[in-house]
């Protein structure tokens, strides 16, 4: 099974060399879209590793409290948690634990992302049908070892540039086989071969920084069978069992990970050992996700000079056929389904907070059902659709509309309707249509850019100059001034009516939001308001709005914006970008909602989300003469999922 270990640590500074050649702009948007979220890691196996070490960075990049979990801790949550979001690893995105942690997320519909080495695995193939994110990388070594010493490496790594670690690519820089021999002699010249030919256990101690390290060593020597291997912090080490120091003969080989920071409690703390005990110093890297790396980079050559002196490859194992059986056991097939306390997906989303009565439900479950009547008889002669997670995904949104929707768009322009896209986005979104609809079709296709601050077809050029309002100039200069700009690490782009300031960390968002506020109120300014989209804080004067676009489309097609006119989104919480939007007419969401009960509903099938929803609702839109109508499956469908008849 797999390579030999000392192959795939031959191979380690050509991997490691990779990880720094790869684009990581995807997975840095990702990471920062979750960043006003603790995050819940899982990982199984050696992705247990990377799961501990993305949550450490996670916690420490943004200030939120952030932990890992085994696929089985994760299934243990039988409802999304609050500000949270999962990041799934998985290096091969195959394995069935994983699968199940997948499918576990969609049903719960908590936000969050996957992470693999396999862009063709079977995890890149259910998320991404269902709409949410998935950042893969195509590894260039084909299979691992057992230990999959590679993919854990370089995994680390493109988290650490994902989440800006200024000072990862300087330690490596220098990362090659001599390298690595050096290391491997500093480690052996310590008296590891002796101790682990004395039969003795291995326990690794750890201060601040090293406990990645630490983890990645007990799992490496339980998986590969060849040592048992403790795990603990120096203080925790002294309540109780320093005791297995009373016998030095029987006692374990210590394992010290140490940085500057901790150096000193390190000595102090095997100072005190008993002089035959045997204690291996590792000392790490200042910086503390880079330490981290290094010590899981130990950890590896630690695992090699065991198996060396215990005659086992730990990258080729002799699987026994009761451990193949073990690891193939289809977790989701043998536990009880999670006992989902609301009574349907669709009144679920409505719901704030968790002391929800009967009743309350039942007068949600009855006003989506009044809704789906005004579906069933609506005829609808135009569309007005947000685009960002709407039309693609927010993650994904440099790389435009999605090309799954191009079809069912061109069947519905085609039909003679009209299409309106209400957006932040200026000339790179007419840009990107353009490029990808029929020609035949640009005047069918209505965009109104900067939130509605300019109305044009797309079968016309895309406005070059928007002149900017003043007061959101003399908002800009204030919010500069008073620092709130530098907290958020953004630079106002002001165009018409808008200004939009993208975030790269959403924990600051709040609080620069209530600054805007306080600045709206002292100078007086009505009909201002701020939004929030799934990358920016968006403000926009009384001359925008996405209900603009909706107007305009309702005169140029002379219809009733209340009944003919459908509106998509995924943002239509009351902060949402999408919440003026929805709040009005017939309106449905991919995503978020509000707690209104006659309008903006998720009506999606459990777990389907973004742009794959937008693709359930358009092609749920029958032609019906020169109207769309919604067919009667998807009817049936929306009527199933508030009375609790739909379940996926």
């Amino acid at each position: 099974m797999g390579k030999e270990f000392a192959t795939e640590i031959d191979y380690l500074p050509t991997a490691v060399q990779w990880a720094f050649e790869q684009n990581v702009d995807l997975l840095r948007r990702i990471v920062e879209s979750h960043s006003g979220r603790s995050l819940l890691t899982v990982g199984s196996g050696g992705s247990s590793t990377a799961a501990a070490f993305l949550a450490l960075l996670h916690e420490f990049s943004f200030r939120k409290l952030s932990r890992w979990v085994t696929p089985m801790g994760m299934l243990a949550h039988d409802a999304r948690l609050d500000s949270c979001a999962l990041g799934l690893i998985s290096a091969e995105g195959k394995n069935r634990d994983v699968l199940a942690a997948a499918q576990h997320m969609l049903a719960i519909e908590a936000p969050g992302f996957a992470f693999t080495l396999a862009p063709d695995s079977a995890l890149v193939s259910r998320l991404g049908d269902a709409g949410a994110t998935v950042a893969a990388f195509q590894a260039p070594w084909g299979k691992d070892g057992y230990l999959a010493t590679n993919s854990l490496v370089t995994t680390l790594i493109l988290f650490a540039r994902a989440y800006g670690v200024a000072d990862v690519e300087t330690y490596f820089s220098g990362f090659d086989r001599r390298w690595l021999a050096r290391r491997r002699g500093y480690i052996l010249d310590q008296g590891l071969s002796q101790a682990i030919a004395e039969r003795r256990s291995i326990c690794a101690l750890y201060g601040r920084d090293g406990s990645i390290g630490a983890i990645d060593l007990e799992s490496k020597m339980a998986e590969s069978a060849m040592s048992t291997c403790q795990t603990i912090d120096y203080r925790q080490f002294a309540h109780g069992r320093h005791l297995q120091l009373a016998d030095p003969t029987t006692s374990p080989c210590f394992l010290t990970f140490f940085s500057e920071r901790d150096g000193a409690l390190a000595q102090a703390t095997t100072d005190s050992f008993p002089a035959d005990v045997p204690v291996i110093s590792l000392e790490l890297p200042s910086s503390h996700a880079v330490a981290e790396i290094a010590a899981v980079i130990d950890a590896i050559l630690v695992t090699d000079i065991v198996s060396v002196q215990r005659g086992i490859d730990p990258g080729r194992p002799d699987v026994p056929q009761f451990g193949r059986s073990l690891h193939a056991l289809d977790l989701a097939s043998h536990l009880k389904p999670p006992a989902y306390k609301s009574p349907s997906p669709a009144t679920a989303r409505k719901v704030v907070g968790r002391s929800v009565t009967p009743t309350h439900y039942e007068t949600l479950r009855d006003a989506g059902l009044e809704f789906c009547n005004r579906l069933e008889q609506a005829r609808f002669r135009a569309l007005v659709c947000d685009f960002d997670g709407t039309f693609c995904n927010t993650d994904r949104r440099f790389e435009g509309l999605d090309a799954r929707l191009i079809e069912q768009i061109e069947r519905i322009a085609t039909a003679g309707i009209r299409i309106g896209f209400a957006t932040g986005r200026g000339d790179s979104l007419h840009k990107d249509l353009r490029a990808k609809l029929d020609s035949a079709l640009w005047s069918r296709i209505t965009i109104g850019f900067y939130s509605g601050s300019v109305i044009a077809n797309l079968d016309t050029l895309a406005p070059s100059e928007v002149c900017p309002d003043e007061r959101l100039g003399e908002l800009a200069q204030w919010l500069t001034s008073s620092g709130v700009l530098s907290a958020l690490g953004s630079s106002p782009k002001i165009c018409g009516s808008q200004m939009s300031l993208r975030l790269a960390d959403h924990s600051s968002k709040a609080r620069a939001a209530a600054y805007v506020r306080q600045w709206i109120q002292l100078r007086g300014h009505r009909g201002w308001r701020i939004f929030y989209s799934g990358h920016s804080i968006d403000i926009l004067t009384e001359h925008a709005g996405k209900g603009r676009v909706v107007a305009a489309i309702a005169q140029a097609v002379n219809c009733n914006s209340d009944d003919e006119i459908l509106r998509l989104g995924d943002s239509g919480d009351i902060e949402g970008n999408d919440f003026e939007l929805l709040a009005d007419g017939i309106g449905l969401s991919v995503a978020g909602v509000s707690v209104a009960k006659e309008s903006c509903w998720n009506l999606l099938p459990v777990g389907i989300m973004g742009a794959a929803g937008t693709r359930f609702y358009l092609q749920a839109l029958q032609i019906d003469g020169n109207t769309l109508a919604f067919s009667g499956e998807f009817i049936a469908h929306a009527r199933g999922s508030l009375t609790g008849a739909q379940r996926q």
